[in-house]
């Protein structure tokens, strides 16, 4: 089921978006360096609150 989220829920969100993409980054060789704003590394829990960074 889609929904969306609470905010009290941003946290884990930010963490299984960064967990899932990371396995990605890592068999194609992506790291913050060469790619800082794949997915894996560019969720940030301001990011999905909407606030700039």
């Amino acid at each position: 089921m889609i929904r969306p989220i609470k905010e009290c829920e941003i946290e884990l969100c930010v963490s299984v978006i960064r967990d899932s993409f990371l396995t990605v980054a890592q068999k194609y060789g992506f790291t913050e360096e060469n790619a800082p704003r794949f997915t894996a590394f560019a969720t940030t829990k301001e990011r999905l609150y909407g606030k700039s960074n």
